[in-house]
């Protein structure tokens, strides 16, 4: 079946993107930055953590905000009685329950930071079971729908792919890119909250730098991956096709720049005089992801029978 979709659609491609990087990345930072303030004993990574907490938890609001609109949407059609939703109503049940039982997690983590300094083990606690099931839970939710509802067997290709498979990259790539974008937006978030989160120019000069280091280490893992995943498939596809090669080319430019202007961030003495760097970063990684995201759909398109338009085509003919 043929999707349907304007090609304007495409110019809103980077708010999904935005809101699943900080759905899944978001509560990961700061979780990870909790630990580092215990660890060095200094105040300042247990400050971004609670901001990056906030942030994660707006991002789940709108996620389920989304999700109500999309299933009001959904309504008036014969979705909800089609076959699909028949044979996979449990599978169903269970993807929604599993970020909701984390969104609520995460909620009482944010909330629970005037007690951290007393029960500390317990908020940790809030913060690794927040995180386990939005952002690992739907990898065993994957393998159970095709163990229970495929009757998929744990040695078959289709469960486990062999080594080779471009799906392993795929895969990989997901975790540093959702963190990768999550420390972007950190960084507008600083901004944003930069008078109403006064925590002193010395914060500032730590937190604006750190949110960069995520965002240049995650970008360095991101093109590690995307290296393995041209590897997996060269000599398989054809990734020099025109609609392919540029999406891919101009992605990793965007790539390339985000983590410059992230560099520059991280190195500055006087890193809030950079805010155009920082919007810089941000907006070039969800460039860079959207990008990547069309070459991804066009290789689809092209090689496995995928019919899911994007604008490379009207694009390649208007650069003719």
């Amino acid at each position: 079946m043929e999707l349907i979709l304007p090609h304007w659609a495409f110019a809103l491609l980077p708010l999904p993107l935005l809101v699943a990087s900080i759905f899944w990345g978001a509560p990961a930072i700061a979780l990870v930055s909790e630990l580092i303030g215990i660890i060095s004993g200094k105040p300042f990574p247990a400050r971004t953590a609670r901001q990056m907490s906030r942030l994660a938890l707006g991002g789940h609001v709108l996620f389920w905000l989304l999700v109500i609109v999309c299933a009001a949407a959904l309504a008036s059609r014969p979705f909800w009685q089609s076959a699909f939703v028949a044979d996979n109503r449990l599978l169903l049940i269970a993807s929604a329950a599993l970020p909701l039982f984390g969104s609520l997690t995460l909620a009482g983590y944010d909330l629970g930071w005037k007690m951290a300094r007393e029960r500390r083990i317990v908020h940790l606690l809030l913060g690794c079971v927040a995180n386990l099931p939005i952002k690992y839970g739907y990898w065993a939710l994957a393998g159970l729908g095709l163990l229970l509802f495929r009757n998929v067997g744990i040695d078959s290709p289709a469960f486990l792919p062999p080594w080779g498979s471009a799906l392993w990259p795929l895969m990989a790539l997901w975790l540093p890119l959702s963190l990768y974008l999550a420390a972007g937006a950190g960084l507008c978030y600083l901004l944003l909250r930069r008078n109403a989160d006064d925590w002193g120019r010395d914060y500032y000069r730590f937190a604006a730098p750190f949110l960069a280091k995520w965002h240049l280490v995650c970008g360095l893992i991101v093109l590690v991956v995307l290296i393995w995943l041209y590897a997996s498939l060269k000599g398989v596809f054809n990734l020099h096709l025109p609609q392919i090669y540029y999406a891919g080319i101009a992605a990793t430019a965007c790539l390339g720049l985000s983590m410059t202007l992230a560099l520059l961030v991280g190195t500055s003495e006087n890193p809030m005089r950079l805010k155009v760097s920082m919007v810089g970063v941000a907006a070039l990684s969800l460039v860079h992801a959207s990008l990547l995201l069309v070459a991804i759909l066009e290789t689809f398109n092209r090689y496995l029978g995928w019919s899911v338009p994007t604008f490379m085509p009207d694009l390649l003919r208007l650069l003719r």
